[in-house]
Parts: C-alpha cells; sequence; structure tokens
C-alpha cells in the first residue's frame, strides 16, 4: 500500500472520529446546551425582564441571538456599563451575539470547527513524525 493512501486512511479515521464525538456522540449539542444555560444565566443576571436567548441549532453554531424588549443602552451599554450583549459575550465559546432584529450573523457550524481542528491536529502530528521518524539516520553520524 501506497504511503498516500495511508496518509489518506489515517486523516478518514481523524475525522470519522470527529464526526462522532460530535454528533451521535452528542458532544456538539451538550456544549450548545451548556453554553445557551449559560447564557440565560448571564441575561438573568442583568435584571432586564422579557429577554430571551437561544444558540443556533440546525445547524449547531456558536451564535447566540437575544429577543426581548431592550432598548439600545440596555443591549450594548455605555461606556464603562457592560450591556446585556456584552454578559453574553463574556461566555466561553461564544463566537457571536445578535439581536433577533438585527441581520443574521455568519458563523462556521460545530461541526465543521471540530473538523477543521481534527485535520489541523492530524497534519500537524503527521509533520511531526516525518521529522523525528522520517529519515534514516546514517551510522556512525549523531
Amino acid at each position: 500500500m501506497s504511503p498516500m493512501v495511508k496518509i489518506l486512511i489515517g486523516l478518514i479515521a481523524a475525522l470519522l472520529i470527529g464526526w462522532i464525538w460530535h454528533g451521535p456522540l452528542g458532544h456538539g449539542a451538550a456544549l450548545i446546551d451548556r453554553m445557551e444555560g449559560q447564557a440565560r444565566t448571564a441575561v438573568a443576571a442583568t435584571e432586564v425582564p422579557g429577554i430571551e436567548v437561544h444558540l443556533a441549532r440546525h445547524p449547531l453554531k456558536r451564535i447566540a441571538t437575544l429577543d426581548g424588549p431592550a432598548n439600545d443602552l440596555q443591549r450594548e451599554g455605555l461606556g464603562s456599563q457592560k450591556g446585556i450583549s456584552d454578559y453574553v459575550r463574556a461566555i466561553d465559546g461564544i463566537a457571536k451575539v445578535r439581536w433577533a432584529d438585527e441581520k443574521p450573523a455568519t458563523a462556521m457550524p460545530l461541526l465543521a470547527e471540530g473538523l477543521l481542528l481534527h485535520v489541523i491536529a492530524y497534519l500537524l502530528g503527521l509533520g511531526l513524525a516525518a521529522i523525528f521518524w522520517g529519515r534514516k539516520k546514517k551510522e556512525g553520524f549523531l
């Protein structure tokens, strides 16, 4: 079997593992659920009634969408005071925050982010392996 076929089989295996982790095992949805819960807690702490927060589900994305009766000052804050959007932006993992009456935000789906990281990690490992174990050392030299 040629080395290129072996590399492709390894890459496909890495992508398959990433997809299984994200989809069938449910870790992608669990991440979105956790971030959405934290966002709801952060919004509740602002004590502005009627504000709802949802993260994109189809496909899963790290975009928080806020909806409710808030004016511009409550939404974005003023000067050193934080707005509702700032509290949600501060949550680890949230990529973007938008309000329902604004234009839709674009972001890469969570699955694509995960698979891209798997490809990068695989290629990095492949490169390091080639550096350390790829060339035969000559006898008598260090």
